[in-house]
């Protein structure tokens, strides 16, 4: 499988190793280019890559369960973490009741309204909302 790029702002993810998204979400992340078509993706730092992965539908679970649609494999991630919810033209990011809680730019919150280049973790596994237009 090719090493996936990402644009470079994304690269700029917090430095240290994270565990692997699955093969079912790796696969999804299939954009290759280092230019994104316009649209709303999560930057997952994944080990020596980041993937890239779509916000394409109106809302999109994050979670450790093999339920969600983004499952993120690690102890602290909570089976039904957080949602990524389109607002009418905003994107939210909610806390779904996770032990762990959910962090965005160094502040833990229930509800963020996210902004283009924002860091989140969930758990400790960091990654970027990036809002291409």
């Amino acid at each position: 499988m090719p090493t996936l790029q990402a644009p470079p702002e994304a690269t700029t993810l917090v430095g240290r190793s994270l565990p692997r998204t699955n093969g079912r979400d790796r696969r999804r992340a299939a954009i290759t280019a280092p230019r994104l078509a316009p649209g709303r993706y999560l930057a997952i730092e994944d080990a020596d890559d980041v993937v890239v992965i779509e916000i394409a539908e109106d809302v999109l679970r994050l979670g450790r369960s093999v339920s969600a649609d983004v499952m993120l494999e690690h102890l602290s991630v909570s089976r039904r973490h957080a949602v990524v919810a389109r607002r009418g033209e905003d994107t939210v990011l909610l806390d779904d009741r996770s032990l762990n809680g959910v962090i965005v730019n160094g502040e833990r919150v229930r509800e963020a309204v996210l902004q283009h280049g924002d860091e989140i973790h969930i758990g400790d596994v960091a990654m970027r909302y990036l809002h291409v237009t």
